[in-house]
């Protein structure tokens, strides 16, 4: 088109806009620029998204969020992206056969395009039997937190409604994040402490003279959380920078690698390798105890055991003294750098901020005990702004709450109402099968055989049927390659999902999720609870994408429970009766909040005014007060540092009190480090959510030539030759894969970086190959801790690195597999 031309047909149309369009013989041009800006929100934060001609074109900070995360950027592209799951599918084979059939060709065969109808019925028939001739061991359906959002229409919770429904299934107990420190916890400090409510910041920045941050990054891990994170306690941070700056309190980041918040601090860095802080700890207590710096009152009072775990701090168990010299040999810090860190801790007030990535490794429960039990040492327990923490690095926690109700959501049990309606049902006569957190792959695995856990024996079930939603296993889970093996042993794999993942592509139904923007819902912003906010479908579904909720209900309906799983109310009348429930309790509080319409309308409701009560709290204060009036919920009603309870167990590998004990793989095995030499840690990611948005344009913010980068400090990279850029091989017995080298100083020797959740894109999907794009999980090990606890152990893990010299095949991680259209 010419200028002129250009020109002219830009003043009409400008004309249009204030004369009846349809004087042109056009459709209404009144409307021509019909943007609009709404607010929502997800797991990254509360946003204002532009919305033109029914597609978001851009997302921006919602104003009243204090430290917005750039990920909110991220939002468009999620919704129009090219892994959306658009239609229902199912497997090729399965499809032909009506049920499960070659199991083996999940991950190569194509899928069909079906409608609804046929892949509901087929999904509801096939649970409905596996169920009726298995029980529930017979049906895997854990669905894990991260996936979506919301109190409604939550993958997790409306799944686990509807396989109760059905009369129950194979759950996990604990979950991947914090499964040791939850069984561990109750036996040492009465509670599972990993979820307590955490000393306020406030108290800490105007007490505290000694901050340590332990195996945690709380300036990345608080970029996101499991309702709606406002992120007040960056502003918290930033105190705490002004005092550390200021001289006012000293900050340690004890970890393998100088992290986000370590930076951010100036802390001073304590660089301990993997998995030996255990042995740190302990030889830190021995120094405190034989230099009489520790706070003999203190263990007296408060804690049980001490003299037991003294005979072993001291050597007279084993003949080994558990000092500074023996545990510098262990965990790679300096001797007098220990003495040091020990004494200046011991001097004035601090607070241990305990970090989940300490209890992810073998043995893990001996972390967080030994943790608590230097706290207990330094005495700083329960003094305002002193003692431990667990949950401070997590779910925006730590600034000052605001006075509102909390909200509720629909929830995963069946209303007893409907009992004595359905006095057959399914529900009535079975219970779920509960295997601890992570144990999955080892359930299909070796079905039958009992696993030790806590004191008891558990069988493990013989799964069936797996029924996937708000995650992916084959991204999240460890040991890939083994996990492939097994999962063909399963006959049945349904998935309900937004994207094609890796889980998904290895399904035999898949249903198309809808996320946040397209469903309806409520949530309310983690930590502080200012915020209630309405989430409306603005947008139209990708494709013939549904809600979970609207998926659940359909698979009752089919089985005849419709009503049970609905209470005979809509998604809006659900979100609806969420807040008038919260209505009434802000009633209660003598608060008042408007109507429901008005909500609706505005899109939120703020509580601003501060719950003072709260504003410096600190974590066992009322046990140090009075510790026979406020006993903790262990036997003795104090610390436990020996306990009697888990000595009776008599397990090999956990012990009556914290014990050092080597991992499975470590830089200390001398015959291991020959073969593999570096020890592998994969901590949160900056840029994502576990493997959310990993799919969308930040991707290319940080990966080197399209693959997860991995960490490794000069020295390390020119023994191998390699330097930024390069793309490695890193691997090890249980897989390989490749990874775009980035050279740093931030890593200690003989310890590589890759952050987990880099989506799994192997040369052939079902198949022991190459995984191209950097999933770390290929390399990590699938076992338990220990016998206690049974949890996940992904920081524990040994590879080699080198130069790939192999041609670069294409990353399949986000494609589509190949669609029929029909049979």
């Amino acid at each position: 088109m010419k200028r002129r031309d250009f020109l002219k047909c830009s003043s009409i149309l400008g004309a249009a806009t204030t004369v009846k369009a349809n004087s042109f013989g056009w459709a209404d041009l009144t409307n021509f620029d019909d943007r609009k800006t709404v607010l929502s929100s997800n797991r990254f934060g509360m946003f204002e998204a532009v919305i033109q001609s029914g597609e978001v074109i851009e997302t921006k900070a919602f104003k009243g969020d204090y430290f917005p995360s750039p990920m909110i950027k991220s939002v468009a592209d999620r919704l129009q992206n090219q892994t959306r799951v658009e239609y229902p599918m199912v497997r090729k084979s399965f499809l032909k056969a009506k049920g499960p059939s070659n199991n083996n060709l999940r991950g190569k065969e194509e899928f069909v395009r079906v409608s609804w109808d046929v892949a509901l019925d087929l999904a509801a028939k096939h649970m409905r039997e596996t169920f009726d001739k298995h029980g529930p061991e017979s049906i895997y359906g854990e669905c894990y937190w991260w996936g979506g959002s919301g109190r409604v229409s939550w993958g997790r919770t409306v799944s686990r409604r509807m396989m109760r429904i059905l009369g129950g299934f194979v759950t996990e107990s604990g979950d991947y994040s914090t499964g040791a420190g939850l069984v561990i916890m109750p036996h040492v400090l009465g509670g599972s402490s990993v979820y307590d409510t955490p000393t306020k910041w406030k108290s800490i920045i105007e007490n505290a003279k000694n901050v340590v941050v332990w195996g945690c990054d709380p300036l990345i891990t608080n970029q996101i959380t499991w309702s709606t994170p406002l992120h007040r306690c960056f502003k918290d941070y930033e105190k705490l920078q002004a005092a550390v700056f200021s001289g006012k309190i000293k900050a340690f980041s004890v970890d393998p690698r100088k992290n986000d918040t370590q930076k951010f601090l100036d802390a001073e860095h304590i660089a301990v390798k993997p998995n030996t802080d255990v042995a740190l700890m302990i030889g830190m207590a021995h120094y405190l105890y034989t230099k009489k710096l520790y706070d003999e009152k203190f263990i007296k009072k408060y804690t049980v055991g001490f003299n037991k775990f003294k005979k072993y701090l001291l050597g007279k168990e084993d003949g080994q003294a558990k000092d500074i010299n023996w545990a510098s040999e262990i965990c790679g810090v300096d001797a007098k750098t220990i003495a040091k860190f020990a004494k200046t801790l011991a001097k004035e007030r601090t607070v241990l901020l305990c970090g989940r990535a300490l209890q992810r490794q073998d043995h893990g429960e001996q972390a967080h005990w030994m943790c608590t039990v230097l706290a207990a040492m330094l005495g700083h327990m329960g003094l305002p702004g002193g003692g431990i923490e667990f949950s401070l690095a997590y779910n925006s926690s730590g600034a000052t709450d605001k006075l509102a109700p909390t909200i509720t959501g629909i929830s995963q049990s069946i209303p007893e109402k409907y009992n004595n309606k359905y006095p057959n049902a399914p529900w009535l006569k079975h219970h779920d099968v509960v295997i601890p957190s992570s144990r999955s792959i080892e359930a299909i695995q070796r079905p039958g055989e009992n696993l030790d856990q806590n004191g008891k024996k558990i069988k493990l079930p013989h799964i069936r049927l797996m029924y996937n939603a708000s995650g992916s296993p084959l991204t999240r889970h460890h040991d890939v390659n083994n996990m492939l093996e097994q999962w063909k042993k399963v006959d049945t794999v349904i998935t309900a999902e937004p994207y094609w993942t890796s889980t998904a592509k290895m399904s035999d139904i898949v249903f198309p999720v809808a996320t946040e923007l397209e469903r309806i819902d409520i949530d309310q912003t983690g930590g502080t609870k200012e915020y209630i906010i309405a989430r409306k479908a603005h947008i139209k579904p990708a494709g013939e994408s549904q809600s979970d909720f609207w998926i659940c209900r359909e698979l009752c309906k089919r089985w005849g429970y419709e009503e049970v799983f609905t209470e005979e109310k809509t998604e809006l009348e659900w979100v609806k009766y969420i807040y008038e429930d919260a209505v009434q309790k802000a009633k209660a509080m003598n608060m008042k909040m408007p109507s429901f319409d008005k909500f609706w309308e505005k899109g939120y409701v703020r509580f601003q005014e501060d719950d003072e009560s709260t504003q410096n709290y600190t974590r066992y204060t009322e046990f140090r007060d009075n510790p026979y009036k406020h006993r903790l919920g262990t036997p003795s009603g104090k610390i436990e540092i020996y306990s009697p309870v888990i000595a009776k167990f008599n397990y090999d590998d956990c012990k009556g009190h914290p014990t050092w004990m080597e991992p499975i793989e470590w830089l200390g095995d001398k015959k291991q480090t020959k073969k593999y030499p570096m020890h592998i840690i994969s901590p949160h990611s900056k840029y994502r959510l576990h493997s959310q948005l990993n799919n969308t344009f930040i991707r290319g913010l940080y990966e080197i030539s399209g693959r997860e980068p991995v960490l490794i400090n000069p020295k390390e990279a020119k023994k191998r030759g390699l330097k930024t850029g390069d793309i490695a091989r890193v691997f090890n017995d249980r897989g390989e894969i490749l990874a775009g080298v980035y050279v740093t100083d931030a890593v200690i020797d003989e310890v590589a970086t890759l952050c987990e959740g880099a989506w799994y894109s192997p040369e052939n999907l079902g198949d022991k190959t190459l995984c191209q794009h950097g999933n770390v999980n290929v390399l990590t090990i699938d076992k338990g801790t220990s016998k206690l606890a049974q949890s996940n152990i992904a920081h524990t893990a040994l590879v080699e690195i080198e130069k790939y010299k192999g041609s670069l095949k294409p990353i399949n991680a986000f494609t589509k597999p190949k669609i029929l259209q029909n049979l």
